[in-house]
Order: structure tokens, then C-alpha cells, then sequence
């Protein structure tokens, strides 16, 4: 099995040179100079100038790198159409990202404000009209998205994107009304993580890059069922840091998914507790009320269990990726794909 530490620096690497392509596509896109007098111009350009901030905060750049990789299994090294897919996948992320905070009420995300949190201190306070903007800078990040993506002259791949775009929003609804509720079981979870995140964070960007290469279907069919067990081990891995991250590593809450009341395994598997449900969903819920919740997750044994079983499935996923190497593909692809199986349940961001 390939070591994930490779994996690790592979993708270290990848993200300096993601992120400069990113900086020069704003730095490009402002140059555009849209709007029909000065006011409306300065809009845009503010609106783009968050857009490159917001983008350009430390991220994992996952999604993008498995475009690539995805692409580079036929043999085939990144030029300027796989660099655009790749771009094309960041800004859609960060469009859905400025909704999703809008639904979960993030404040922080990458470290630095939510974009309706930062519109909110820009309109004097007025919750309403950061996230009015915060809404239309998330539309305007999609569009940019789908447009790269579209001048990449795949079809099958902007379907794949269109689709896997789809399915994340009836996860989403689907994670609302398990919030609603208030009672969900472990089929419900992994279904939930399987409809969101082995979609949109593995399946969609690595079926990208293999359309845009014309990989075969057996190869699909592999990326397919590595995505599932690969994204749910992602998801499981998000959940854990959700609630016991370092802040300053994560760039997010670890107090939000509780407040929020978050359905995960984390909390269900602790939710008969007294002390958890005091505090889940409760937006008010006291720093000594949250620590003591946590610590029941801890002592009733649901951190382990999640941990365990993140692990389960990162092996599952990496063993469905050693299929690969029958096929005759490019094998630092292979490796990269492997491994990342595996570092993403150690993570620590």
C-alpha cells in the first residue's frame, strides 16, 4: 500500500501551484472593468477583491488536486484546459461555501470571516443584507466556475459537474431535515455524507478530470467506488474536527456543529446524554455547557468509535484504488490517489 505521506507533500505541492493560478484568474477578472458608471464598478471590483481574498485562504484544495490527478491517469500531464477544470471546481466550492455558511450562520470559514459575515460589518451590522450579498457573491462564483469549465469543450465533464452540484443540494435538504427532526441513525449518516461529500468532494472532480481524459469505463466504475468509501472517511474526519479541532489549524468554529445542532455519528451516539442535548442547538450554549459535552463524547466512547470507523473507510477506499494499477495507468496518479484515501482521516485541517 503507498505511503500517504507522499500523498501528503504531493498535494502540499499542488497547492501553491493551484493557488497562484487562482490569484492571476481574479487579478485577470478584474481587469474586465464591468459596470455602467464608477458606483456599480466599484461593486464588482469589491465584490471580486473579497471573491480572491476569500479564495486564496489556506485550503486543502482536495477537489481541484483530484481533477488533476484524475486527468493525469491516462498518462497525460496537466496543461492549460486541466488547469482551468481545476479552477473551475475551487470557484464552485467557494460559491456553495458562501451558502452553506448562510444556512449553517457561520461567522468564520478558512480563517477569516464568512462572506456574509463580512458583508454584515461592511452594511453597518444589517444580518439581512450581508447575506443578500453573501448570496450573490456565491451565485457569482458558481457562474465563473461553470463558464471555465464550459470553455474546457467537454460535455460529459459539465454535465458531471452540473449533476454532482445537484446532488449536493438534495444532501443539503436532506441534512436540514435531519437537523429538523432530531433523530437520525447511522444509515441516515453515512447515507447523508455519501449524498454530500463522496459526491461532491471525490466523485465529481475526479470524473472531471477522467472525462476530460476519456479514461474508460472500468476505471469509472473504480473512481466510483472509491469515492464512496473515500468520501465518507473524509466526512467522518470533517465531523471529528468539527468538534475537537484546533481553531487555528481548521479555520473553523469547533463549537459550531454542536450549537448549530449538527446531525452527525459524533453526537448520536452520545445524544441519550443529558449534557449533550443540553447544549445541541442551542446557539447560546455556554463555553463550560460545550466542554462538558465534549467530554462526554469522549468518555462514552463515540470519538474512538468515529475514528475507528473513518479509518475503516479510508482502507476500503484505498484498497479500491490499488484496482487501478491493473488498468495501466500513469502510476504516480495511482499513488496519489491511494494514498490521500489514507491521509485524509489523519488530517489535522
Amino acid at each position: 500500500m503507498c505511503c500517504h505521506n507522499t500523498a501528503k507533500l504531493t498535494l502540499k505541492d499542488y497547492v501553491g501551484q493551484i493557488d497562484q493560478k487562482l490569484a492571476e484568474y481574479f487579478d485577470k477578472e478584474m481587469l474586465c472593468d464591468f459596470g455602467f458608471n464608477t458606483r456599480q464598478k466599484q461593486v464588482v471590483r469589491e465584490m471580486l477583491l473579497h471573491s480572491k481574498e476569500h479564495n486564496l485562504r489556506r485550503s486543502k484544495r482536495l477537489r481541484s488536486s483530484f481533477v488533476h490527478y484524475g486527468y493525469q491517469l491516462e498518462g497525460k500531464k496537466a496543461d492549460d484546459k486541466i488547469w482551468q477544470a481545476a479552477m473551475a471546481v475551487e470557484l464552485v466550492h467557494s460559491g456553495i461555501l458562501m451558502h452553506d455558511d448562510i444556512q449553517d450562520r457561520d461567522v468564520l470559514r478558512r480563517g477569516g470571516p464568512t462572506t456574509h459575515e463580512f458583508y454584515r460589518k461592511k452594511m453597518g451590522g444589517d444580518l439581512h443584507l450581508g447575506e443578500a450579498i453573501g448570496i450573490n457573491a456565491g451565485i457569482l462564483l458558481q457562474s465563473l466556475g461553470y463558464e471555465m469549465l464550459a470553455k474546457c469543450g467537454s460535455t460529459d465533464a459539465m454535465v458531471k459537474m452540473l449533476r454532482g452540484v445537484s446532488n449536493t443540494a438534495y444532501g443539503q435538504s436532506y441534512d436540514i431535515l435531519l437537523e429538523f427532526e432530531k433523530k437520525w441513525s447511522e444509515d441516515d449518516i453515512i447515507a447523508l455524507h455519501k449524498a454530500k461529500t463522496a459526491i461532491y468532494t471525490y466523485e465529481n472532480p475526479l470524473f472531471i478530470g477522467a472525462l476530460l481524459a476519456k479514461l474508460p469505463q472500468k476505471a469509472l466504475s473504480i473512481l466510483h467506488d472509491y469515492s464512496m468509501d473515500g468520501g465518507v472517511a473524509f466526512q467522518l474526519q470533517d465531523d471529528i474536527l468539527g468538534v475537537f479541532g484546533d481553531e487555528e489549524e481548521t479555520g473553523k468554529s469547533a463549537d459550531s456543529d454542536l450549537k448549530q445542532g449538527k446531525s452527525t455519528l459524533l453526537v448520536l451516539k452520545a445524544f441519550d446524554e443529558p449534557t449533550v442535548q443540553k447544549v445541541w442547538g442551542d446557539m447560546n450554549a455556554t463555553r463550560v455547557d460545550l466542554d462538558a459535552a465534549k467530554q462526554v463524547i469522549i468518555n462514552c466512547g463515540s470519538l474512538e468509535y468515529n475514528r475507528k470507523l473513518a479509518k475503516e473507510f479510508a482502507t476500503k477506499a484505498a484498497v479500491t484504488a490499488s484496482k487501478l494499477r491493473g488498468l495501466n495507468l500513469d502510476t504516480e496518479a495511482v499513488d496519489y490517489i491511494q494514498g490521500i484515501a489514507e491521509y485524509m482521516v489523519e488530517r489535522e485541517v
